[in-house]
């Protein structure tokens, strides 16, 4: 009779965690933590059903088989219980753990039904068939023992450092799991001989006791949900049950008289009505549960449908803010209620809508580094004030101040600044666009979870709507813009026209004074030239003169002259001839006209060996001979295309600045050097150095001005720089100066090298 009494708690204990466990796998089978549960449950029913047996069975031979049946549960328990902590506990990093638990358990199962675990059954106390303990049992036990212990020291851990809802859960599994463990473990005295019997195994239900006490006292897996299921899932079966009952009775009683339906027909009946009745009766069960008791879910959700119809139909972003934030308001009765949203790709949210806030809000702007905003970009997820207060004293206490953890301490004092009680973030894509701030409830209840995750959804779900509101209102400012522009337009076209007309005659007044600019310049060169020339001329005709008077005066003196004599005084006279003759060689020559504006291809070294005679007409006047020219032009240096003419004007005007530069100095040298152009291998450069007194900074900008000159008045016409880069410009190329007061001055030329098919029109 004892051994009875024992036999029934075993069957009590399959009986609680069994149906436990099938209860919560029906009602909430996609949940880690419930498959989790399930599993520990399972197992505890497997052990303790086989226990129930083993302690009925009058067969030795059959008590042994379920007695190893019983510890194959035994085997399961402590490796689901150790699983089921993790997931309580939220730890992540259990995957060694649990690896080596499956590799125990496999290896453990291989002998389960040996005499290496279980050698044999032998008579202790009032038991007839006790089991005697096999060398592997002994693993087994330890095995147990150590994933319970370091089990519980996992939840006393999680206990001291959580707080909240969140305690209360791992409380009740960290009491109800060690008293059914602490009851369990009495089974196992008798195994080493210790004539204990397993008074305490009842305990094991205390644990499935506890557990469903806080399932339904502290929501440890959403008992709500489970009783909404179970009433429908038991309607649904009511519901089938009583259509086929009736169908049979009325088909029995009346249509089967009438049409002869035989009982195959009749049930086939039966079936179809049931499954026409099942989704329609699902339904209704479900909207009647939310309803009558979860009135406030199915309001939310009722607020959750009714929101989003609104949205849909409303383009004007304010309009849409007014009715998200009134919907809140109202129907979940809120003291105030505003909506911050990002200004585009700035770092800025502003606060757009605000109802029930102080005037100082009005103004309000938070920034992406905020402590509040940048814990919702990472969250992603709706929070409340309560649980940045919990987060505050887990922080408190958290030991290792080195672990990254948000600064919830600034988070809750952002809120309270804010007088939001919960703040619930709007993502476009993965972007964070708009944050809702929630004042506390009328009620003064605190926000739950059904409250967080339906205002998310609702934010979420708006999030699209805001933003084409938003793209509605921007296009309907930019196009007030566009009509604005429009008629700026219309306006600016007419002065356009007119600034056209102006400029026509404008284009043509610059042409004529370019052109008489260029002749100004050649008349100032002529002009010089004259000079020269004239001087350079005078001096051999004044020589020729006075020989022509001496001859005649000594041959009037003396008819009888001697030829030697006269032919002395023509010999001079030939000399003076030649020398005349020279000058307006070389004059006629360097005046040869080009044809005017054509681009024909040009050898820079004549060119500068033709300028420089032309250069010494130019400054015979100033009396600076004895000046060092020295032309480095080497032979890979490729024909350049140009006008002979008006490059001929450049390199006369840098040569003649260049000798005005050094004017005074005892060494003056000029230099002149050409290359490719290192930059652009088309291009020809041309480095003109003096060593005259420089230029300063100031200067250098001014240079190429026109009108612009350092020299006396009189002196300059501050055109030349100002036409070189005119005619530089003009085959192409560019003129640079770099100058060091008191130390020279450079002028850099580039021009186009001469190709068959050239780029450049002609001038």
């Amino acid at each position: 009779m004892p051994e009875s009494l024992f036999a029934y708690t075993g069957l009590i204990n399959f009986i609680t965690s069994f149906g436990l466990g099938i209860f919560l796998l029906i009602a909430k089978y996609r949940s880690h933590l419930c498959q989790a549960f399930v599993l520990f449950c399972f197992s505890v029913a497997y052990w303790s059903i086989h226990y129930f047996w083993w302690l009925s069975e009058a067969n030795s031979e059959m008590a042994l088989y379920l007695i190893r049946q019983a510890m194959i549960g035994a085997i399961f328990i402590p490796a689901t219980y150790t699983y089921f902590t993790y997931q309580l506990i939220e730890k992540k990093d259990f995957k060694w753990v649990h690896s080596l638990n499956v590799g125990l358990v496999v290896i453990f199962l291989f002998f389960a039904m040996s005499p290496f675990f279980i050698a044999s059954l032998k008579q202790q106390l009032f038991f007839k068939f006790w089991p005697v303990p096999g060398p592997l049992f002994h693993f087994v036990l330890a095995y147990f023992s150590i994933n319970v212990l370091y089990a519980h020291l996992l939840l006393w851990n999680a206990y001291k450092k959580s707080f909240g809802i969140k305690r209360l859960h791992v409380l009740y599994v960290f009491l109800g799991t060690a008293v059914g463990f602490f009851g369990g473990s009495t089974n196992y005295f008798l195994w080493y001989g210790i004539p204990i019997p397993p008074y305490l195994n009842i305990l094991v239900c205390i644990f499935i006791i506890t557990v469903a006490y806080a399932i339904g006292k502290y929501k440890l897996m959403d008992i709500r949900l489970i009783i909404r299921r179970t009433i429908v899932f038991a309607g649904l079966f009511g519901v089938i049950m009583a259509a086929v009952g009736i169908v049979t009775a009325l088909t029995q009683s009346y249509v089967g008289q009438f049409f002869g339906m035989g009982p195959t027909v009749r049930q086939l009946l039966s079936i179809l009505i049931a499954i026409f009745l099942f989704d329609p009766t699902r339904k209704l069960l479900t909207n009647l549960t939310d309803k009558y008791l979860f009135q406030k879910k199915y309001d939310y959700h009722k607020l959750l449908k009714d929101a989003s119809r609104g949205m849909s139909n409303i383009e004007s972003l304010e309009r849409l803010l007014g009715l998200v934030v009134h919907f809140i308001t109202m129907k979940m009765r809120v003291k105030n209620a505003a909506v911050l949203m990002r200004e585009g790709t700035s770092d800025q949210y502003q606060l757009v809508y605000q109802r029930g806030f102080d005037k100082k809000f009005l103004t309000l702007t938070l920034y992406k580094n905020d402590p509040l905003i940048h814990y919702l970009e990472n969250h992603q997820e709706a929070v409340d004030i309560e649980r940045i207060k919990e987060q505050v004293e887990v922080a408190s206490y958290r030991r290792d101040k080195s672990e990254k953890a948000y600064d919830y301490e600034a988070i809750r004092e952002r809120m309270n600044q804010l007088q939001a009680s919960c703040c619930v973030p709007s993502f476009l894509g993965r972007e964070l666009r708009n944050v809702l701030m929630l004042g506390e409830k009328k009620s003064g209840e605190y926000y739950s979870n059904e409250d967080l995750n339906l205002l998310y959804t609702l934010a979420q779900e708006s999030s699209i709507a805001i933003e084409n509101a938003r793209l509605y209102d921007e296009a309907l400012r930019k196009s007030h813009e566009l009509e604005h522009i429009n008629e700026q337009l219309e306006y600016s076209k007419e002065l356009l026209m007119k600034a056209l007309q102006e400029a026509e005659g404008a284009n043509k007044q610059l042409q004529d004074t370019q052109a008489q600019l260029i002749h100004e310049q050649k008349m100032a060169t002529l002009g010089r030239l004259a000079a020269s020339v004239g001087h350079e001329v005078n001096n051999p005709l004044t020589i020729l003169s006075m020989n022509v008077s001496r001859v005649i005066l000594k041959h009037r003196k003396n008819k009888d002259m001697k030829v030697t004599e006269i032919l002395d005084v023509f010999d001079k006279m030939e000399k003076n001839i030649e020398r005349i003759k020279a000058v307006v060689n070389t004059l006629t020559g360097l005046l040869k006209k080009s044809e005017k504006g054509k681009f024909e291809p040009l050898s820079l070294k004549l060119i500068l060996e033709e300028t420089l005679p032309l250069v010494q007409f130019q400054t015979y006047l100033d009396n600076l001979s004895g000046t060092e020219v020295d032309f480095n032009v080497p032979g890979n240096v490729p024909l350049i295309r140009g006008d002979l003419e008006r490059l001929q004007e450049v390199f006369l005007n840098l040569f003649i600045n260049a000798y005005h530069a050094m004017a005074g100095k005892r060494h003056r040298k000029i230099g002149v050097q050409a290359e490719i152009d290192p930059k652009d291998p088309n291009m020809v450069a041309i480095h003109f150095r003096d060593n005259g007194s420089g230029m300063t900074e100031d200067v250098m900008k001014k240079v190429f001005n026109y009108g612009f000159t350092t020299k006396a008045p009189g002196k300059g016409s501050g055109l030349g720089l100002y036409m070189c880069k005119y005619i530089i410009e003009l085959h192409g190329g560019t003129i640079t100066v770099t100058s060091k007061l008191g130390e020279g001055t450079t002028f850099t030329l580039t021009l186009p090298i001469y190709s068959e098919t050239p780029a450049l029109k002609q001038a």
